[in-house]
């Protein structure tokens, strides 16, 4: 009897070891980073500026100084970004400017394509 209660117990022993192995075969788990869900980082697509006031497009959103977009706060829309506040910090945001200069043609440009010569 003290035999089978021996046996009985290694072999459980053996299961549990065993239930903890992983089939190599199986597709890989998702991916869990605890139970706190990470927010993306915010985008800021634009500022638009007209008659001295500026709106940005913010996450998807036109926004303005004073607006709030999920757990963002807008504090003041600048020209080439934003400054939001979130749990308690401050941070801007800005869009690359891509500066385009354009040139006046010269005059024997402008004649060739005007066909006046």
């Amino acid at each position: 009897m003290k035999r089978l209660l021996l046996y009985c117990a290694l072999l459980a022993t053996q299961l549990q070891a065993a239930a903890n192995l992983r089939d190599p075969t199986r597709p890989p788990l998702p991916a869990q980073h605890g139970s706190a869900h990470r927010q993306a980082a915010p985008v800021l697509s634009g500022v638009l500026a007209s008659n001295g006031h500026r709106v940005a497009i913010f996450n998807g959103q036109l926004v303005r100084s004073g607006s709030a977009v999920g757990p963002y706060l807008i504090e003041v829309v600048l020209a080439d970004g934003v400054r939001y506040r979130r749990d308690g910090r401050t941070r801007e945001l800005h869009v690359p400017i891509a500066i385009t200069t354009f040139k006046k043609p010269s005059t024997a440009l402008a004649r060739a394509q005007t066909g006046v010569h």
